[in-house]
């Protein structure tokens, strides 16, 4: 659509569409410029569209490059299913998984300053923590829910917890959302996560 755009200004269309609708009248005067930005929006809107064996397929060969282990290959769906979304390129799929597949993953050291400078952080982690220690029905619902209710409880608000619950579990501030990461991370490995978290904090 460089130098073209139908009248309903919309930007994803299929070509067929694209055919039947072209008028050369319609090309406006103004130099085509090329925005790479959007070509890259454009992208992430059609993998968005695709199935998710396409997108599993199509992402293997970027996670085994980057020497990913993703044998299991349940865990691995499950963890494309909710990083499906956020992708813009197939190449950006390894930075948005591999904290995923290791326990040996690094922390953005901006992140931790910005989230655990404040000293209460840690002890509404750690609070966090023990409850979902005790959670037995460990799916969206319940985490949610669980976490929801302890910053009632403490006061505070959800984000309180989500922040530092995301840095614990992945190391950086952004990805998919947090309750569908610790569903699909698993109990064992998130309550893990949450130790190696508060011991590098009381490291310091």
């Amino acid at each position: 659509m460089l130098g073209w755009s139908p009248k309903d200004q919309r930007e994803k269309i299929d070509i067929d569409e694209v055919i039947k609708l072209f008028e050369l009248d319609k090309i406006n005067r103004r130099n085509a410029a090329f925005d790479l930005d959007k070509c890259f929006w454009l992208n992430g809107q059609y993998i968005a569209q695709i199935s998710l064996e396409r997108f599993i397929e199509l992402a293997r060969p970027f996670l085994e490059k980057a020497k990913i282990d993703i044998s299991n290959e349940k865990y691995l769906r499950d963890v494309l299913a909710i990083v499906k979304e956020k992708i813009k390129l197939f190449k950006d799929v390894p930075e948005w998984t591999s904290y995923f597949f290791t326990e040996d993953y690094e922390f953005d050291s901006e992140a931790v300053k910005k989230v655990f400078d404040k000293p209460e952080a840690a002890t509404r982690l750690k609070s966090l923590r023990d409850e979902l220690a005790e959670v037995d029905k460990w799916n969206l619902e319940t985490l949610e829910s669980t976490l929801k209710s302890l910053a009632q409880k403490l006061g505070c608000k959800t984000g309180d917890l989500v922040h530092p619950a995301r840095v614990a579990v992945s190391g950086r501030s952004v990805g998919p959302s947090l309750y569908h990461m610790l569903e699909v991370m698993g109990k064992e490995r998130v309550l893990k996560r949450f130790d190696r978290m508060m011991a590098k904090l009381n490291a310091k």
